[in-house]
Parts: structure tokens; sequence; C-alpha cells
């Protein structure tokens, strides 16, 4: 055998050991995607299971609702006016809320519109400090204090959401 022959096959098998294990890792990561996504995305394992048994996508959107859909009940609270503590720069925060509340026949809506209810959120707003209205994660932090605030009040859900309908710190 010759010397380029010789070096000819090293250079072709190097390239076949490169390309396998391409392939081997690109079906590793299809692979591990497709199974991350029938365990973690919702849904997803329901359509598989439909695929292989071979329901039809339209008979099983046939089925009947398990319960009926009802329209979302929304109360609106008084505007909130609160100075933040700053550390001698007095800063004002002025909020408007809406409150998404369950929806249920056999339950009367919470009266949301108490003093009680309006007190402690003015307190809680008391308490935050002016770096906690900044940052792109503030208001959902905000939102998830007020929520848990309004369940510890008028009890376990009771209220569904709580929308931030204005904001304004000056």
């Amino acid at each position: 055998m010759s010397a380029t022959t010789e070096t000819s096959a090293k250079k072709s098998r190097k390239k076949g050991g490169k390309a396998l294990v391409l392939g081997l890792a690109a079906v590793l990561l299809l692979g591990g995607g497709g199974a991350a996504a029938f365990v973690l995305v919702p849904g997803v394992s329901d359509a598989v299971r439909k695929i292989i048994s071979g329901q039809s996508a339209e008979a099983s959107d046939a089925a009947p609702a398990v319960a009926p859909l009802t329209r979302p009940v929304f109360v609106e609270l008084p505007e909130m006016t609160v100075t933040l503590p700053n550390g001698g720069r007095p800063r004002q925060l002025r909020l408007k809320l809406a409150v998404e509340v369950a929806a249920d026949p056999a339950q009367p809506v919470p009266d949301i519109g108490n003093p009680r209810v309006y007190d402690s959120l003015v307190l809680y707003l008391r308490t935050l400090r002016d770096g906690e209205m900044e940052g792109a994660l503030a208001m959902d932090r905000l939102r998830g204090d007020l929520l848990r605030r309004l369940d510890l009040l008028l009890g376990e859900g009771r209220v569904r959401d709580v929308l931030v309908t204005g904001f304004v710190v000056a």
C-alpha cells in the first residue's frame, strides 16, 4: 500500500467517525427534547396517546365539557395612594386594582370593598421600599403578594386574580 492511500483511508475514517458522533448527538438531542415535551408540556401526552390509539381530533373535540364556562366577575377597588419609605426623599405610589372573584353561584360574591380589605392592602403597600417597585418582575411580585393577602382576608379560593389597572410612582 502506498502512503497516499493510507492517509486517505485515515481521513475517510476520521470523517466517518465525526459524522457518526454528530448523528448520534442529533438523535439524542431530538429524543431528549421530545421526551421533555412529552413530560413537561401540558396536553402533549394526551395528543400523542390519541394519535397512537387512532382517535381523531374531531372526536376528542366533540366530548362534552365538564363544567359550563362562566363569565369572570371583576370588582374594582378605589384608587389607593400611599407614601413609600424612601430614606429621606418621599415618593408616592398611586395604585388602582381590579379583583377577579370566583364566580361560583353557590357562594355569594365576597365583599371586596370592605374597609378592612382596603386597610390591609394600604398597610401592606406602606411597607414596600422604593427599590421594590423597579425591575421587570416588580409588578408580578406585587400582584402575587396582593393576591396572597386577599386570600388570607377573604378565604382561600375566593379571589382568582388581582389585576393592576393603574400604577404610578412619582
